[in-house]
């Protein structure tokens, strides 16, 4: 049924030191409180030398004229972002104390068939803090081994966007691996396909197995056997060495921004015992259950090594099953309800955005405005309208933990790094950050009672889904409640978004972005016979330029 490629393989005294100790200390904090108050610079900048017939910002121009069209006169504003790194605990947001737009000569309208190179320039630098904290573990996949079955087809599409995605998270982003294993089961592949594949991944420096089934089969039917394979792949790199800890399968259409991240996450669980954890991502990934809501994992199930071991043994999952009972169910909801039939295993839960239990959840937000750092993304593609493996360069500059982070400036623009840039014209509520749960259950202990359903006065349960106060949750999923900050995104009355269009990396090793609102109406030369400026739609473009950042 499958066809594989092969496996690859400093004396002083005490007052005077306690004295030294306490004025070091003293000043530490003093410094870093400055810091973290400070954390924005305004500077002007000088434009390097270049060679050639045009400067950087022409060239940049150009390739948004050839890949996304602009009108012919386009709003364009350009900064260059140094970031200054700070170690301190990674907060979900950062105030930055300055305008966004603090010079209004800063937003200049261009002719994109004849543009002024001095109007293009970006002549003005800010600094930002970037929060991380630091880890001495050099490969954060090294305990996790991955399994994604998919078509070859849908890898290749979107200009390989799949496949650029897992360049992201599956590797250190030059050109190595970060520990991760992988294995691709490709549906029905040719020998063709299943080579270059292989190819590819082995160059981009993904640890990866592939094989492929030899006809069409459903996608329940492969991700059951996909655990088979992570059963017996696991075991041969435990053998030469690799052990890993946790099994995942996942969905194509998964993300995960950071590995040291996830791996943080699930710290708190101990991967010796019978562990099956699913990380839904937002609200869609949960589903009503009678008067309670559950969750088959949306799309992204974690598992220790003793129930990857036990679920090829459980008969409700045997081969000889009709294919139309496996055709007739997603792999997640097939998978977890055997598990929990077979072997009386719960689900735990770990929300990557939503959950159940969010008193402050605001259905109007997007997942990426709830002001959490993202855990994973599901369908990144439709639900945030990303290109990831474009949106991910700018964590080369600035680290994992700034993708998706928010700036927020006094003028009322806020940056979504790598997702967009928006104005709120008629204000943004700045707000202290909460935890997103209020409590912390300890691993492997199962709640200790159920929830009870909840009607509004009409006796309609399904208003009580997403009513986050008092969200009934299914008594077979334990949610973990890790007091993750957050701090949503809010506002008043208007908003115009600029989104992100490219991202790209240039020899100096800077990234650079571009955010796009098109159609932004705009004052243009009067016509023939007024004296009144006419308006005109025009596209807007603000670049942003990450640049290598300063240590802290």
């Amino acid at each position: 049924m499958f066809l594989s490629k092969g496996l690859p393989v400093l004396q002083m005294r005490l007052s005077h030191l306690l004295l030294t100790a306490c004025l070091g200390g003293l000043l530490f904090q003093s410094t870093r409180w400055y810091r973290q108050r400070k954390t924005s610079l305004i500077s002007d900048w000088e434009d390097p030398y270049y060679v050639g017939d045009l400067s950087p910002e022409e060239e940049y121009l150009e390739r948004l004229i050839d890949i996304h069209g602009l009108t012919n006169l386009t709003q364009w504003q350009a900064w260059r972002i140094t970031s200054s790194e700070l170690s301190s605990d990674v907060e979900p947001m950062t105030d930055v104390h300055t305008n966004f737009q603090p010079h209004p000569d800063l937003l200049k309208v261009i002719d994109v068939h004849n543009p002024n190179a001095s109007e293009l320039r970006a002549v003005k630098r800010m600094e930002m803090p970037i929060q991380s904290r630091p880890t001495q573990i050099t490969l954060p996949g090294s305990v996790f081994l991955f399994g994604v079955s998919t078509s070859y087809e849908r890898i290749a599409a979107k200009d390989w966007a799949i496949f650029r995605a897992w360049k992201r998270w599956l590797t250190d982003g030059n050109g190595a691996s970060n520990g991760a294993g992988l294995v691709l089961m490709l549906d029905h592949a040719s020998s063709e396909q299943l080579d270059a594949m292989d190819a590819m991944l082995h160059e981009a420096g993904i640890d990866a197995y592939v094989t492929s089934t030899s006809e069409p089969t459903s996608k329940a039917r492969r991700y059951y056997e996909m655990v088979r394979i992570l059963k017996t792949y696991g075991a041969t790199l435990a053998a030469s060495g690799q052990p890993k800890h946790w099994f995942g399968i996942v969905e194509d259409t998964i993300f995960f921004p950071s590995l040291a991240y996830l791996r943080e996450r699930l710290s708190s669980y101990n991967p010796n015992n019978r562990l099956y954890i699913g990380i839904p991502s937002e609200r869609s990934d949960w589903q009503q259950d009678g008067k309670s809501i559950t969750t088959y994992g949306g799309g992204a199930v974690i598992m220790s090594r003793h129930v990857v071991a036990l679920i090829p043994k459980l008969s409700c999952l045997e081969m000889d099953i009709p294919a139309i009972s496996y055709r007739s169910q997603k792999w997640d909801i097939l998978l977890k309800n055997c598990v929990k039939k077979g072997a009386d295993i719960d689900m735990h839960v770990i929300p990557a955005f939503y959950s159940p239990h969010d008193a402050n959840y605001k259905p109007q937000l997007e997942s990426h405005e709830t002001g959490m750092r993202p855990l994973l993304l599901h369908d990144y593609q439709e639900r945030h309208r990303i290109d990831v493996g474009m949106a991910h360069l700018v964590t080369d500059i600035c680290g994992e933990a700034c993708f998706m982070h928010q700036y927020l400036f006094h003028d009322n623009w806020a940056i979504i790094n790598g997702v967009s840039i928006s104005h709120h014209p008629d204000g943004l509520i700045h707000r202290r950050h909460h935890n997103h749960h209020k409590q912390h259950h300890a691993h492997n202990r199962r709640p200790g009672h159920r929830n009870s359903g909840h009607e509004n006065e009409n006796g309609d349960e399904q208003d009580t889904f997403g009513n986050t106060a008092k969200t009934p949750v299914s008594g077979q999923i334990v949610i973990n409640e890790d007091k993750i900050q957050r701090r949503p995104l809010d506002w008043t009355g208007r908003k115009e978004v600029w989104n992100l269009v490219d991202s790209a990396t240039v020899a100096s090793g800077s990234v650079w972005q571009a955010y796009l609102k098109r159609g932004v109406r705009a004052a243009g030369p009067p016509q023939p016979g007024s004296s009144t400026p006419a308006t005109e739609e025009l596209d807007s473009l603000i670049v942003l330029i990450w640049e290598k950042k300063k240590s802290g």
